[in-house]
């Protein structure tokens, strides 16, 4: 698989853990994290989050659960929550999300797939890899892997690159991907310099 991908975390995080990230509580006490958690406003703000950051209604979060853990929320959602935390993206946004300013981050299917499978190869190269016999099944694969979903939704997409028919909350997920990749390639090379 494409190397870029290996940046991505493989496991979902939970959205109760996500959340005490978001608002810089996950390193309190626990006498002083339910005190947070158990503020009549932290509920309708964790809820306010989740409707920005996945750019959904009130209505589909509040079915995830009716306590913090949210645990209906699907897994394709905690894997977003994962990059969202590893691209660096929380708490900076937290402000514009709380005054209900934030747009989050949308790429489509084959701008995302171009970024990952074809970025940096020559004309020549890249002509190669997109006539392959095997590239949309690469394509639907890398998909797969990033979202976390199934081959068969992947493939009812459409049948060239653009995958038209996605879902508008996986160009989210994908966006956070590449910010996820973005900032590992970033502290990668500080690291390496430093």
């Amino acid at each position: 698989m494409n190397y870029l991908l290996k940046h991505l975390p493989n496991q979902g995080l939970e959205p109760r853990q996500f959340l005490r990230h978001c608002f810089g509580i996950a390193d309190l006490t626990p006498a002083e994290l339910l005190e947070e958690e158990t503020d009549s406003q932290y509920r309708k703000k964790c809820i306010t989050v989740l409707c920005a950051i996945f750019d959904i209604q009130r209505a589909t979060v509040r079915k995830w659960g009716s306590d913090l853990n949210f645990d209906g929320m699907p897994n394709y959602c905690k894997i977003t929550l994962a990059y969202i935390h590893t691209g660096g993206i929380m708490p900076y946004e937290l402000n514009s999300i709380l005054k209900g300013e934030y747009k989050p981050p949308s790429i489509d299917a084959q701008t995302f797939l171009e970024k990952i499978l074809l970025n940096g190869l020559t004309e020549q190269q890249v002509l190669q890899t997109v006539s392959h016999a095997n590239f949309r099944t690469t394509c639907i694969r890398t998909l797969t892997q990033v979202l976390h979903i199934g081959t068969k939704s992947v493939q009812d997409w459409g049948q060239d690159i653009s995958f038209r028919k996605m879902p508008r909350i996986h160009k989210h997920t994908l966006a956070y991907a590449l910010a996820a990749i973005s900032q590992a390639q970033t502290s990668n090379t500080w690291h390496k310099a430093a």
